[in-house]
């Protein structure tokens, strides 16, 4: 119990330092809030970017903390809110209720959250991504490549944006090749599944063993184990929100792009100039918040149907496909 107290004693204490230090150095002051890790090469790591660059080109001061699970979270924002910091981030889904909580609490700041769905709050922006659409261009791009007609999807978790992912898959893989056979599988029933490697190494390795030949993965960290699987087994993985082609060039086909730095960039430039306003942002392929990677790692493998997939790209931008459900994955009815 003392461990506890002293843990939490300590974490506000740097809260408390670093928005002190806030306050000093700017009219406008910003800050986020990470979950579980920064640098997790993908979701966070891009807020981190996006919240990088806006400090060196938009000259706002924004202090960040990493928040071990949802109590320490809801502390974070309530200490940066009580010593006057005016905009606060966080990231994730599983942010949603403790933004929630905070932003009741705290009327006059601004918070915004992005792949959260905060519909009716004044003081909250919600930045949310047109996933169905980076998850249908990933999944073309696997019903061209496979050569076994049987490719796979891995969650993390089964959440609102992993599921538009994979149902986008599903749907872009039949668009591409109406024979193709669509499994798919989650790794955990809680963010933890975003960290599990072993995890997502375990259900790849069974989906490659019943002939799957290209695996998708909006999975956090898991990804990196379904990839180690994918090259064990010889055949693709495609990874997702930073590019992460050069994990295991050869073995990635593609990434597809979840443009959170760019969320996170365009949300401290409104902080900054006055023009940040709530409600609800999605980001599409017609904005470039989603698309897919193509570069020195994957050139070679994705030569042979790199121009079918632009034209795709170049369709959904100019809203001329229609996304629907497709047979293989669960609950796509209520995401796309």
């Amino acid at each position: 119990m003392r461990k506890n107290v002293l843990k939490k004693a300590s974490f506000v204490a740097g809260l408390l330092c670093c928005v002190a230090a806030t306050a000093a150095q700017a009219d406008t002051s910003g800050a986020i809030v990470f979950n579980g890790m920064k640098n997790d090469g993908a979701f966070n790591e891009l807020g981190f970017i996006g919240t990088e660059r806006a400090e060196k080109e938009v000259g706002i001061k924004i202090r960040q903390r990493v928040a071990a699970d949802e109590a320490e979270t809801i502390e974070a924002l309530r200490v940066f809110a009580d010593r006057g910091v005016e905009h606060l981030l966080t990231l994730g889904f599983a942010n949603t209720e403790a933004v929630k909580t905070v932003a009741a609490e705290y009327p006059d700041v601004k918070f915004t959250i992005i792949d959260g769905y905060i519909p009716d709050m004044p003081n909250v922006r919600s930045v949310l991504f047109a996933e169905q659409e980076s998850g249908f261009i990933a999944g073309y791009a696997a019903g061209l490549k496979t050569k076994t007609d049987k490719v796979g999807t891995i969650g993390g978790m089964d959440i609102p944006p992993v599921r538009k992912f994979m149902c986008g898959f599903a749907a872009g893989a039949k668009k591409a090749n109406p024979d193709v056979t669509i499994v798919s599988e989650y790794v955990a029933d809680t963010p933890a599944g975003f960290r599990d490697v072993d995890g997502g190494m375990a259900i790849a390795e069974k989906m490659t063993a019943d002939g799957v030949d290209v695996i998708f993965a909006p999975a956090g960290r898991a990804a990196e184990g379904a990839a180690k699987a994918a090259e064990k087994a010889g055949v693709f993985a495609i990874m997702v929100d930073a590019n992460q082609n050069d994990f295991i060039p050869g073995t990635v086909l593609t990434t597809a792009l979840k443009r959170v730095d760019e969320a996170a960039f365009l949300t401290w430039q409104a902080a900054m100039d006055g023009s940040w306003q709530s409600g609800i942002v999605t980001m599409t392929a017609a904005d470039k918040g989603v698309d897919w990677a193509v570069d020195a790692h994957n050139q070679s493998v994705v030569e042979d149907i790199k121009g079918q997939v632009d034209t795709a790209m170049a369709d959904l931008a100019a809203g001329s496909v229609a996304i629907e459900p497709v047979d293989g994955v669960e609950g796509c009815a209520d995401v796309l």
